[in-house]
């Protein structure tokens, strides 16, 4: 620790010298200043261990607390929506088909199929394509600097 006393903040006494007065003054104010930096140390330890056991009792807590619940809801196949009981799946379903957008699974599900279908399109004519332009070059029908501007990934694509 380090301590910092500046003399003018004390009052001598009615001592002639001042000494007895000053050294009083000294005394008094480092034993309040070493007081109050070892308290405000022990605080702050205990105050971070309290956090520490509170929070981990608290998740525990919450973590039982909440599989319990799932528990519950999974066994009954109901929750409580809007103060009336619901099947889960119907809850499922109606967050599945209202809240997302997919209001038909089928059309989503047939774009997002048509979707992967034109990029691996592109992609086989792409690998095509390159193949076309490697075996012209094999044969001596493209020259070499056009077939270095054609061919991407050289050392991927073998002859």
């Amino acid at each position: 620790m380090k301590f910092t006393v500046e003399v003018e903040d004390f009052y001598l006494e009615t001592r002639e010298d001042g000494q007895e007065g000053l050294e009083k003054g000294l005394k008094e104010y480092i034993k309040s200043e070493v007081y109050h930096k070892i308290s405000e140390k022990i605080k702050k330890k205990v105050d971070e261990s309290v956090r520490i056991l509170v929070q981990e009792r608290i998740e525990k807590e919450l973590s039982s607390t909440i599989n319990r619940r799932i528990s519950e809801l999974v066994s009954s196949e109901k929750i409580i929506k809007n103060k009336e009981e619901i099947l889960i799946s119907d809850y499922i379903k109606e967050q599945f088909s209202n809240n997302h957008g997919w209001n038909n699974p089928n059309d989503a599900i047939r774009k997002i199929a048509k979707e992967f279908g034109d990029e691996m399109k592109k992609r086989y004519d792409f690998i095509y394509a390159n193949h076309i332009v490697q075996q012209m070059h094999t044969i001596g029908v493209i020259k070499e600097e056009i077939y270095n501007n054609l061919i991407e990934n050289k050392e991927k694509i073998k002859p």
